[in-house]
Order: C-alpha cells, then structure tokens, then sequence
C-alpha cells in the first residue's frame, strides 16, 4: 500500500483536524528539523525548543499551506527553512559574530582541502545553502538528507527521474561554488558523501511526541484566522509557503482616509477572486497535463483535447500574469500609507479601541508583562487554563515580536459588529516583511484579542 503523501496528511489535518495525520509528519521529519536547528543553535534543549515551534508554525499555518502544494510534494525544504528562520531569531547576534570571526579566520589561514570534514562544514553549511534557489534547496534536502531516492524526489518535485539527477547534480555544483567563495573547497561526489553520513542526527527520545501534544494544542487557535489568511494569498505566491504564525504589533491606530480603505477592499476582493479562478485553472491544468502525458505513449484520438489544453495553459500563463500585476498593485499602494512606526515606540495604549488592545498586546508580549498580557486576551475564567494560555501565548511569540522593528495598520476588516481584524505590516531587522491579522472581539466596554474563544482553553 503506497504511504500517504506529506501533502495528503496535512489536508487530513488542516481540513477535518485527525491528529493521526500530523503526528505522522512529525514522526517522519523530528530527525531532519532538530538535525537542521542543531547545526545551526548547537544546543540540543535548544535545539529541540527550535524544532517544537517549527511544527507548531505547521499546525497553525496547515488550512493554509496544503492547497499550494502538490499531490506528491514533500515538507522536508519547508521544514528546513523554517528550521533556520527560528534558530536565526534564536541566535541571531551569535551566530552572525561567530560566522564573521570564522569568516575572518578562513581568509587569513584557509585550512580546509578538497575533503573538509563535517566539524569544519557545519557551522556554515545551512547559511549557506539558503542562498541557493528553493527548487534546489529542496532537491539536496531529499536526497541526501531525507536519503531519498532520485525517483522519490523526482515525484515530490514533480519533475522525472533523469530531471530530479540533474538537478540535484546542477545544486551540488552550486553549493559547491558557494562554499568555495568561503575558502572551502570540496568535490561534489566529497559533498554528497560527507552530507549523506552527517545531515541528519537522530533527535532525542519522546521529543516527537511531545511535538505532536504541542502542535496539536496550539493548531486550536487557528480556526479563527483560516479565512482572513486567505485574504494576503496573492502577496506569497512566489513562496513556496507562508510564515503562518500570527505576529502583532502595533502601538497607535494609523488613520486612513474612508475613500482609500473602501478603494482597497474593493482591490482585496478582486485579487481574491484572481486567485481562487488561478487554482482552479491550475488544477485543470495539471489534469490535462497527465492525459496529455498518456496520450503522448499512445496515438491521440484527436487533436481537439490537444489544442484544449494549449487554450488552457495560455489562460493559466495569462491569469498569472495578472496576478502579479496585482500583487505589485498592492505593493505601489503600500506608498500612500503612513509610515512604518518604530517598535521603540510601543506603550500600554489600554483597550477602549481595537487599535489601542492592539497596541497593548504587542507591548505586554514584547515586555514580558504577563498581566498585562492577561487583560487584553480573551480567556477562561478558571485561572489555572488562563495562566496556561498566557504562558503559550508569550513563549510563542515573544521571540519574533522582539525581531519586529517597526509596524503599520494596513487596513481593517469588520467581521461582526463586535469582532474586527487588523491587519498589520509588520517590518523585521533583517529587513524581511510580513502580513499579519489579528481578531479582536468587544467584551463589555473592552477590546480583547480573541486567540481563544472564552469557553475554549485547553485544559
């Protein structure tokens, strides 16, 4: 019986929540995520902190993520990715002296040859490859580190068998140069054996159902932005996923003429639908793909199906055309708005607004004030589940608010008389942006954030 996909198991759990589904994800990538974080924290508690929100940022991002993936498409790149992106806001000012002073060294006294070992290539070799191209990144992480064969990383690339070995070969070659401007220098049959026995170490016992416990607790809070991340789909299509965790920030309301917010809700709904009509000619075209494939090993019967499917793929090229005329649309829009505030400027702003227990949030959380963070949220009147969702919520977040650097309201959406979304952009150190919603919901003459419903909190 052939295994479920990757991207099979996360439909079951983003659609229906079998918790089955996902701990079979875990079970098969722990190794690969706390091998990739340790390389890159060297620590194995932390390390396996770094892996827990990495799976974590699935269950909360699956309703979202599974319907950009192929049928047969692997996690393993994105786990990866995501691996490094947590371990950089982990240790990021560490990691960038250490990797200068190395830098440093290996310029003044190169001491590595043709054959490095794995002590001199690890500290580097994750910085590294994130500068190769996704395609590749993924094509080297499933074959030498999943230690898949090129027929099972073709069908997860969706490309065939003699394609996925040339490029895995074309991505040997690149990491190669790239490490050769470092001052390593190594063969690609040296780098393919020498990652094939390091890549993946095996993480410590119990840590992947723990994971599986963690995840699944923390995938409750999503049901309640499912929807509202469809609505910023159209400015990531170029990724191959989207940071899912939810990230706010923001001190003082940013006021927006009433002309120009209706105008961007009428642009928001029309690059919904550009989307929604995009995967769907995308689907069709992936089907009429296939048959055409058939057809090819046979005689076609005529050439009406072929000529069909060429209409279709010209539509599907147009529609993606659009689509990124849309998305740099929004991109020029973002220019009429005020500019981005700096985090510095957070302040406990009280919560008579949506704006204002907005604001709040992002400073409690930030801050470490936990009470503070308590009266904002909307939580279980039992203390003891209020003080768990406190917990979880600040050790979620707290280590990316702290990366944010500045923050601005994009526009906000009125869901129910007494619930709003905001919408934020928020701006990092590294210079990389993101998109964020945040639900509030009016509680007697308060706003709160609604993470959790107020009869919901686990136990």
């Amino acid at each position: 019986m052939h295994a479920k996909s990757d991207t099979e198991l996360l439909r079951e759990y983003g659609e229906h929540g079998a918790e089955s589904a996902f701990t079979e994800i875990v079970k098969r990538h722990t190794n690969l995520v706390y091998s990739s974080a340790l390389r890159q924290v060297n620590s194995p508690d932390t390390a396996a902190d770094v892996a827990q929100t990495v799976f974590v940022s699935l269950a909360q991002g699956a309703c979202s993520l599974w319907p950009r993936l192929q049928q047969d498409a692997s996690l393993a790149g994105w786990l990866c990715r995501s691996a490094r992106n947590v371990s950089l806001n982990l240790r990021r000012n560490e990691f960038r002296r250490r990797s200068r002073e190395k830098l440093a060294m290996e310029q003044l006294n190169p001491i590595f040859g043709t054959n490095p070992d794995w002590d001199q290539l690890s500290p580097v070799l994750d910085e590294i490859m994130s500068e190769l191209p996704e395609p590749d990144y993924d094509a080297l992480v499933m074959r030498f580190f999943k230690d898949q064969d090129l027929v099972s990383v073709g069908r997860a690339l969706g490309v065939s068998d003699d394609a996925a070995q040339k490029r895995v070969s074309r991505a040997l070659d690149k990491l190669r140069d790239l490490l050769s401007q470092r001052g390593i220098t190594a063969t690609a049959a040296a780098l393919a054996v020498l990652l094939s026995a390091n890549a993946v170490q095996a993480a410590p016992i119990g840590l992947a159902a723990t994971i599986s416990s963690a995840a699944t607790l923390a995938g409750t809070t999503v049901a309640a932005t499912a929807t509202a991340l469809k609505a910023i789909a159209m400015t990531t299509l170029q990724k191959t996923l989207i940071v899912t965790i939810i990230v706010a920030g923001i001190a003082t309301p940013l006021v927006i003429q009433h002309r120009a917010q209706v105008k961007l809700r009428e642009e928001n709904q029309s690059l919904r639908q550009q989307v929604d009509q995009l995967a769907s000619l995308g689907a069709e075209n992936e089907r009429l793909s296939k048959l055409l494939a058939e057809a090819r090993q046979s005689k076609p019967p005529a050439s009406q199906p072929t000529r069909e499917l060429l209409r279709l793929r010209g539509e599907v090229g147009r529609l993606r055309q659009q689509n990124q005329d849309l998305a740099k649309l929004v991109t020029d829009r973002q220019q009429t708005l005020a500019p981005l505030l700096p985090s510095s400027a957070w302040a406990d702003a009280g919560s008579a607004t949506p704006e204002a227990a907005a604001g709040t949030f992002a400073w409690a959380v930030k801050e470490g004030n936990k009470d503070r963070l308590a009266e904002v949220l909307m939580l279980k009147a039992d203390q003891t589940n209020a003080n768990v969702a406190v917990d979880v919520i600040s050790k979620m977040f707290q280590p990316l608010i702290s990366e944010i650097e500045a923050s601005r309201l994009v526009f906000t959406e009125n869901t129910t008389p007494d619930e709003v979304t905001l919408w934020f952009q928020n701006q990092f150190n590294d210079g990389h942006t993101l998109f964020s919603p945040l639900t509030l919901k009016h509680v007697g003459d308060q706003w709160k954030v609604k993470f959790f419903e107020a009869d919901s909190v686990a136990e």
